[in-house]
């Protein structure tokens, strides 16, 4: 099946609002930002930019398939299209203005402003009405699950529903009309998730619902679609999952080595007051050393020394996890871990080359040795350098056992197989609101 034929249904509603976002909210936010900052007259230049920039992105939007009651794009996508077809909006726009109008008189600030911050309320206003849309919204995706080879945790359960899909379970051993059974519930999609392999009386069947318009999914293009994760089977039979997982070429590790710069002066002035706080509080609440200094696994399996805020008492006995409410924390350390402050002197990790801003997370190498045991394809993530924050960490709740580690694992790989400069700002974005929420670890 080809890649884009996975497809989200969505209410009516909700295309239609966001062609009315794009139309209407760019000239709204320039009228409102000339109000609030302008010292000039609104002159007749503002009319034509606030009606065109609006026209103009609306189309652009439109002819892209981004008003389709069928959504298909991730966040990360999405972000793409919006962030390229507004700037593009703007250069187009300015032109056209320049060789229309003999006289260009903006105010340079406000007009730069508008330009910069326009994508981000538009992205902003369209997640709060996919959100808000999910409440009345009657459309489902029904899938019909033949087998239950995976079975999906609690976590995935919900984000399925979060996403207004439904499962509808099948099993070979309960109907001899497997073909009957399912196009009465007349599904979306059916997914394969066969325990043993399929029969030639199966394949038929699944030949003839293919036919009739019943659109076939395997197990590891669902995850990757729905779930954002690249499935790992737990038995050697399919390595399928390794396909196309590879470390970042020159031009992409270029963009994530200039973020990493860009936010390691940036994070650094805006949290130094933060960090000296920070040093305060440690050696009042637990003296002794206010870094950590532990030996985590980088690129290609090379140990490094990564460092932390301290945020445990230094006599605290020995256990590779962390629990809640663990007695070896102090109180400030609680705060550090919450809000991700125990990790701001990784930034220099992130100077020195040793990690990334973003990137799977970093692993102590006596855990690393115990999941390679357990789970031979481990070193995967290793392909890449670790991250202070990482797709895995902002998608899945903090690990305490080898489960969780597969399953994390499952996250670091879509990371590095579909990484993009989008996929990275997506990714900041929900650190942000993890850091926001108090969901720390």
């Amino acid at each position: 099946m080809k890649k884009s034929s996975v497809k989200r249904y969505q209410d009516r509603r909700v295309p239609f609002s966001y062609a009315l976002v794009d139309l209407l909210l760019p000239g709204i936010l320039l009228s409102s930002m000339f109000a609030l900052f302008g010292t000039g007259e609104w002159k007749s230049e503002y009319h034509w930019m606030a009606a065109l920039s609006g026209v103009f992105f609306a189309t652009c939007i439109g002819v892209q398939g981004g008003y389709s009651r069928y959504n298909e794009r991730g966040f990360a996508k999405k972000l793409e299209v919006t962030f390229k077809t507004w700037f593009l909006n703007v250069f187009f726009l300015l032109v056209l203005l320049f060789f229309y109008l003999s006289k260009l008189q903006f105010d340079r600030w406000i007009v730069s402003a508008w330009v910069v911050l326009t994508p981000f309320f538009v992205m902003f206003t369209k997640v709060m009405i996919q959100r808000y849309s999910r409440g009345f919204s009657q459309a489902k995706i029904q899938v019909a699950v033949l087998g239950r080879y995976y079975e999906f945790n609690e976590l995935e359960y919900a984000m399925l529903e979060f996403q207004g899909v439904e499962l509808t379970y099948f099993s070979l051993s309960d109907s001899d009309d497997i073909e009957h059974s399912i196009l009465k519930l007349s599904p979306d999609y059916l997914l394969l998730n066969l325990e043993t392999p399929a029969t030639n009386k199966l394949i038929k069947e699944l030949t003839h619902l293919d036919l009739k318009g019943i659109r076939l999914i395997v197990l590891h293009r669902f995850m990757e679609a729905f779930l954002r994760k690249c499935y790992i089977p737990y038995d050697g039979e399919d390595l399928s999952y390794l396909e196309k997982v590879r470390p970042y070429n020159p031009k992409n590790y270029l963009f994530k080595r200039s973020i990493d710069c860009v936010a390691v002066l940036g994070i650094g002035l805006l949290c130094s007051p933060l960090i000296i706080y920070a040093i305060l509080k440690i050696r009042l609440q637990s003296p002794g050393s206010i870094l950590f200094r532990q030996c985590r696994v980088g690129l290609g399996g090379k140990n490094f020394v990564a460092l932390k805020f301290r945020s445990m008492h230094e006599d605290a006995h020995f256990d590779p996890y962390t629990q809640k409410e663990d007695p070896r924390v102090f109180p400030f350390g609680n705060v550090m871990r919450k809000f991700r402050i125990d990790e701001l002197p990784q930034l220099w990790n992130v100077l020195r080359g040793e990690m990334h801003l973003v990137g799977p997370r970093t692993e102590w190498d006596i855990l690393v040795e115990d999941y390679e045991k357990e789970i031979p394809y481990y070193h995967e993530r290793h392909l890449v350098r670790p991250g202070i924050s990482g797709w895995a960490q902002v998608c899945y709740p903090y690990g305490a056992n080898l489960e969780d580690a597969r399953q994390k694992l499952m996250y670091d790989l879509y990371y590095i197989k579909h990484w993009s400069v989008w996929l990275e700002l997506e990714t900041i974005l929900r650190t942000v609101v993890v850091v926001l929420g108090r969901k720390g670890h």
